[in-house]
C-alpha cells in the first residue's frame, strides 16, 4: 500500500527537533477517502480537547505498516530506535473556531512518561484542496515554567477565562504571538506523509475555517497515528 520509493524530505524545526516530509506516499492513495466514505457513519465526535472534529480509528494492521515506512525513512531523523506501540485514525477537522477548546487555540506536544522514550507522530494529507491547510510548527518564547503553566491552564480553565489571562481569541493558531514563534509551515498536498517528533509544538494550518466540512470526500481528511518508540542510546 505504501510506495517503497516516494520522494522525501528533512526539514528542521528548531531546538533539535525535525519533521520528514515524504511525497507519494501510497501508491493508490484514493482508497483511504473511499474507506473514509463507507464508514463515514462510523465517525465520532472526539472529546474537545483531543481534536477539533471526528475521528474513526483505523484496524491495527494498518498502522503497523505505517511502521515501515517510519523506520525506512524517519526513525534516523526523530532520534527513535525503535517502535513500541501505536494508534491511529482517520480525523475529520470540523470545529469553527468559536467552538474550540483552549487547549486548540494555542500549539500542542505530545510527550511520553518515561524519560527513554519519544513520541513520533505521523499526518498524511488526504483531501486535494491545498486551501484546507497544512501543518505548523512553533518554539515556545516563553520558559520551561511557563510552557506547563498554560498547557495546564488550558486543560483546566473554561475557554473564556483562558482567552482573558492570555489573549488569545478563539481561532486555530496563525503566525507567532507573545507565547510562541511560528518557524515553519508543510504545505497540504495529496498523498503527503509528514513525521515529526511529538515534542515539537504544532498546529494545523487552518487558513479558511469556514471551507471546513464534514464529508470525507471533500473535508479535510488526514490519517493521523501516534508512535511511542525508544529512543536512542547514543546519537546516529
Amino acid at each position: 500500500m505504501f510506495n517503497p520509493r516516494p520522494v522525501v524530505q528533512q526539514l528542521a524545526i528548531g531546538h533539535g527537533h525535525a519533521c520528514v516530509v515524504i511525497d507519494d506516499a501510497l501508491l493508490a492513495p484514493d482508497r483511504l477517502p473511499a474507506y473514509a466514505e463507507a464508514y463515514r457513519e462510523d465517525f465520532q465526535p472526539a472529546p474537545a480537547s483531543v481534536f477539533p472534529g471526528a475521528q474513526l480509528r483505523m484496524p491495527e494492521e494498518f498502522i503497523h505498516l505505517l511502521h515501515d515506512v517510519f523506520r525506512e525513512h524517519a526513525r534516523r531523523a526523530l532520534g527513535a530506535r525503535r517502535v513500541l506501540f501505536s494508534a491511529g485514525r482517520l480525523s475529520l477537522l470540523t470545529s469553527p473556531p468559536a467552538t474550540l477548546s483552549p487547549a486548540h487555540r494555542m500549539p500542542r506536544r505530545v510527550r511520553t512518561f518515561e524519560a527513554d522514550q519519544c513520541a513520533a507522530m505521523a499526518e498524511l494529507f488526504l483531501f486535494q484542496d491545498p486551501a484546507l491547510g497544512g501543518l505548523q510548527f512553533f518554539l515556545p518564547r516563553i520558559s520551561p515554567p511557563q510552557v506547563e503553566l498554560m498547557e495546564h491552564d488550558a486543560d483546566a480553565l473554561p475557554p473564556e477565562e483562558f482567552s482573558q489571562r492570555y489573549i488569545l481569541p478563539a481561532s486555530y493558531p496563525d503566525g507567532s504571538n507573545a507565547w510562541f514563534t511560528h518557524v515553519l509551515t508543510v504545505p497540504a498536498k495529496w498523498n503527503r506523509l509528514v513525521f515529526h517528533d511529538g515534542a515539537a509544538f504544532h498546529a494545523p494550518a487552518v487558513p479558511h475555517p469556514g471551507q471546513l466540512r464534514a464529508d470525507p470526500r471533500s473535508g479535510r481528511l488526514t490519517l493521523q497515528a501516534t508512535l511511542i518508540c525508544s529512543r536512542n542510546r547514543v546519537a546516529w
